[in-house]
């Protein structure tokens, strides 16, 4: 029996949790070395998928392909997931602290990570903006694809609505709302992005989605690790990373401090 917190809402476990990425590179051993590594380090049972296997783009292998694994996650009874980018994203917590704060804020809805740029990447599609920060309530609800977590049957729901609105815009029969405002803007152009098409989902399904504004659990750093090096151990977790659990940087992967274990255990608290 899963259990459950004083609201009735189900506790997520290591039992009922799976931690998801995809690595369709040929040398994703070396792609995936940081996100490994911290896993390893951090007692977080990581699922690679799709190793080995060619890249084909954005929203092929990380909606429509990820559905098909998740789908099957929730066949053999897990209740959460965590998606992470493979080349980009580290775990700083232990797998209990992460999962005891993600407790702490799950409500039903999926909580991505927050994008730090000024405008919907990669469209910089104003009345996609207008329409996420007017359903969201916030002029910072800019939602990354890198990280999420939540209810599996929610997750899902989400990926079902984007592969259908993929569908309909290659199809040219866009659906009535914000699908059929970006096909006579910006047309196909970014069909291939799962970031743009996450987005395009919210406007649809707002009660789904929550942006993790306040870095409780997700947070992203445009120059990690060098923003920690710059901070004092103080500074570095209440201004830079807050109550943060795992890291995305776009700009790890060019890093290769990850892979000095005297950088590791400085880091490590």
């Amino acid at each position: 029996m899963s259990k459950k917190l004083e609201n009735n809402q189900i506790i997520a476990t290591c039992e009922n949790t799976a931690f998801v990425t995809v690595a369709a590179y040929q040398d994703y051993a070396s792609v995936t070395a940081a996100l490994r590594q911290s896993a390893a380090d951090y007692g977080v049972p990581l699922v690679i998928y799709d190793t080995g296997e060619p890249w084909k783009n954005f929203y092929h292998n990380k909606i429509e392909r990820l559905y098909g694994h998740i789908s099957r996650l929730r066949d053999t009874g897990k209740q959460f997931v965590f998606f992470l980018d493979s080349r980009d994203v580290v775990f700083i917590e232990p797998l209990d602290v992460i999962l005891t704060k993600f407790n702490a804020i799950n409500d039903g809805r999926v909580i991505f990570n927050q994008d730090v740029q000024g405008e919907v990447w990669p469209s910089h599609h104003d009345p996609l903006r207008l329409a996420i920060e007017e359903a969201m309530g916030s002029e910072y609800a800019r939602l990354n694809s890198g990280m999420y977590a939540g209810v599996i049957e929610s997750i899902l729901k989400i990926q079902h609505l984007a592969i259908e609105l993929q569908r309909e815009l290659q199809e040219g029969c866009p659906r009535p709302g914000m699908s059929a405002t970006l096909y006579q803007d910006v047309g196909t152009r970014f069909l291939h992005s799962d970031q743009h098409l996450y987005q395009l989902c919210l406007t649809y399904l707002p009660e789904l989605f929550r942006v993790d504004n306040d870095k409780e659990l997700f947070v992203v750093l445009w120059s990690y690790p060098k923003d920690i090096r710059e901070c004092s151990d103080d500074q570095r977790r209440h201004d830079v990373i807050n109550n943060a659990a795992i890291v995305h940087s776009p700009w790890l992967s060019r890093e290769q401090e990850w892979n000095d274990r005297a950088f590791q255990n400085q880091w490590k608290r």
